[in-house]
């Protein structure tokens, strides 16, 4: 079954294999990248649902070089990919980005009570935003799996995105 217009593109397009059946990571070298291929990603809410629109991991993720094969652990906590970018010990090699759960909800650059009131207000509906847990991108429900995440970073100053490529 063809996955539709909100994931493919005309470019060349490669699926990763997804551990679960709602988040897919794929390479593309479609218009809109960093460089020759880069790593995109795709959600739906539930297992039967749409995807989604596709999304280019940012630029600390993908560079100029090529990027792909992006694959996720067990626990979802880190992006695994092969990459030409510069550092590396020959021509492709493997490379780690955390993936990291947005808790800043409001984007006032902390995770604190007002993120946490966000959160309530999205109790028990499928909100992407605050549907963080249990792994950063969430089980399909606003819920105390996200709660618990959220609180994990209570009163940390955090970016609205992170990825750390080691």
């Amino acid at each position: 079954m063809n996955l539709g217009p909100t994931v493919n593109s005309s470019a060349w397009d490669i699926p990763n294999i997804p551990i679960d059946e709602r988040m897919l990571f794929f390479d593309s070298n479609r218009k809109g990248g960093y460089g020759s291929n880069d790593i995109w990603v795709t959600k739906r809410a539930t297992t039967n649902g749409p995807w989604g629109t596709s999304v280019n991991l940012d630029p600390t993720v993908n560079t100029s070089a090529y990027e792909g094969a992006g694959s996720i652990s067990a626990d979802g906590s880190t992006l695994f990919l092969t990459s030409g970018r510069s550092g590396g010990y020959g021509s492709y090699d493997l490379w780690q980005a955390s993936i990291i759960p947005i808790v800043d909800l409001n984007g006032d650059g902390i995770a604190n009570v007002a993120d946490m009131c966000v959160m309530v207000d999205h109790w028990g509906e499928n909100y992407s935003l605050c549907d963080i847990g249990p792994m950063p991108w969430g089980d399909g429900v606003v819920d105390v799996q996200d709660l618990i995440v959220l609180a994990e970073h209570l009163f940390e100053e955090v970016p609205l995105v992170e990825y750390v490529v080691n």
